[in-house]
Order: structure tokens, then C-alpha cells, then sequence
């Protein structure tokens, strides 16, 4: 079977489980996405090839603009076609598992009986996950003040998310937030680099008051 085959029959087992959701097939980003008030919300699919065999899985991600728009800033993306195509928070599927959260496939068989094993983490676990956060003030919690929290973005991308949430949704531990961060990069505050150039910025718009 050819890679664009089994995308295909992965697509149509999704889309069977996400059935009366928001959520509709985007096959260039390889993804089913909702639009939400602040951005979107995807269900992506990751599948690799190692014929015969595929194996594949799930990452979720949310994008909200208002904090994209304050990232942008600072990452050093080359164009707005690229900046577009960001994500505030990505959570792999393992997040949702007990279990390997990779599935291998060879055939329509497997695809169906792994789509039975899906469907209940799908519709029980990651569509009211998605449900609950869709805004700046929930997305803080989950990613600053969970744990485990929920953004496995790598560094230094992460931690400048969770600083600006922090600031957007008025996280009173926003300053303990910078100090870990900070730490955990091994960044000292006088040294040339996005995080700390974002932290300058922050705290410019701080002390000029709360975010309205």
C-alpha cells in the first residue's frame, strides 16, 4: 500500500470518530481543525512510512492569535505565510495514553481496529480537553499551573508561550514563571536572546497596567 493510501484510510477513520464535531479535514496541513474566537484548534496526523508497514499517531495543538501576535515579535519567523502557520501549544497524544500512544498498520484491518481503540480517547478525552481550552485565561492554567502541563513545544518556544500567557490571563506567578524559565534555559538576564528581549517587553507593557 502507498503512503497516500493509508493517509487516506487513517483520514476517513477520523473523520468517522470526530462525525458532529466542529472539526473538519484540511488535507494540506494533513489535519482536522476547528476555528475558535481567539484562533484554531487541530487534530494533526503524524504517519511514517516503513513499507510495508505505517506507523502513526495524534498531536493536538492550539493557536491563539493574541498571543501568537506578541510572539511574532520576538521569533525570529522570516514571513507572515510562516508565522501563520505557528502553534501556541502542542501536546502529543501520549498526554491522553496510559498505553504507546504510536500505532502501527499494514493493512484496512488495522486502521479500523486501532480506529476502535482511538475513538474513545478522541471523543472522550481530547475533544473536551479542546472544548475547555479556547481562551487565554484557561490555556495559562493548563500549560502554567498543571502538572504535568500540557505544551511540549521545545525551548526557547515554549517557555516565551508561557510567559506571555502568563502575562495575557494575569498570572499573579508570572514573575516565579520567568525565574524557572530563565533558569532552566540557563539564560542569564543581560545576554542577547529572544526570551529575554520578550521578558524586556513584558514588563514594559506591565508596568503600564493590566492587560484590559
Amino acid at each position: 500500500m502507498k503512503k497516500r493510501d493509508m493517509k487516506d484510510l487513517l483520514f476517513k477513520m477520523l473523520a468517522d470518530i470526530l462525525a458532529g464535531t466542529d472539526f473538519r479535514l484540511k488535507k494540506s496541513d494533513d489535519a482536522f481543525i476547528r476555528k475558535i474566537t481567539d484562533g484554531r484548534q487541530t487534530i494533526g496526523l503524524s504517519l511514517y512510512d516503513y513499507n510495508p508497514e505505517f506507523v502513526f499517531s495524534l498531536v493536538i495543538c492550539i493557536r491563539l492569535e493574541s498571543v501568537e501576535t506578541i510572539f511574532h515579535l520576538f521569533s525570529g519567523s522570516p514571513s507572515p505565510e510562516y508565522q501563520a502557520m505557528s502553534e501556541t501549544t502542542i501536546t502529543q497524544l501520549e498526554y491522553f495514553m496510559a498505553a504507546p500512544a504510536e500505532f502501527s498498520v499494514t493493512t484496512e484491518q488495522d486502521v479500523a481496529a486501532n480506529g476502535r481503540v482511538l475513538s474513545g480517547v478522541v471523543r472522550g478525552k481530547i475533544v473536551p480537553f479542546l472544548d475547555k481550552l479556547q481562551d487565554v485565561k484557561s490555556l495559562d492554567i493548563a500549560v502554567n499551573r498543571q502538572v504535568p502541563g500540557i505544551n511540549s513545544t521545545q525551548p526557547p518556544y515554549g517557555p516565551m508561550t508561557s510567559i506571555i500567557l502568563a502575562h495575557l490571563a494575569g498570572n499573579p506567578d508570572y514573575d516565579r514563571l520567568v525565574a524557572r524559565h530563565r533558569a532552566d534555559l540557563n539564560l542569564p538576564p543581560e545576554m542577547d536572546y529572544p526570551f529575554n528581549h520578550l521578558v524586556e517587553y513584558l514588563d514594559k507593557l506591565r508596568s503600564a497596567g493590566p492587560v484590559p
